[in-house]
C-alpha cells in the first residue's frame, strides 16, 4: 500500500470527508518530504560518525515483543 492510500484510509477512519478530507490529505502529504529528508540527514550523520551509532537491536528494541501481544 502506498503512502497516499494509507493517509487517505487513515483520514477516512478518523471521520474526514469532502473538503475536510482533501485539506487534511494535502497537509499530511506535505509532511512526507520533510520527514524523509530528516531521515536521510540522520542516516548521513550516522554514516560519517557525526551521530551516535545505532545498532539493529537499538532500533528494534521492544518491537518484536509488541508484535507478539
Amino acid at each position: 500500500m502506498e503512502f497516499a492510500e494509507q493517509i487517505i484510509l487513515n483520514l477516512i477512519n478518523q471521520g474526514y470527508s469532502g473538503n475536510d478530507l482533501r485539506g487534511h490529505f494535502k497537509e499530511e502529504v506535505s509532511q512526507i518530504r520533510p520527514a524523509m529528508e530528516a531521515i536521510l540527514a540522520e542516516a548521513k550523520r550516522v554514516a560519517v560518525s557525526e551521530s551516535r551509532y545505532a545498532s539493529h537491536g537499538d532500533v528494534l528494541d521492544g518491537v518484536e515483543e509488541s508484535w507478539r501481544k
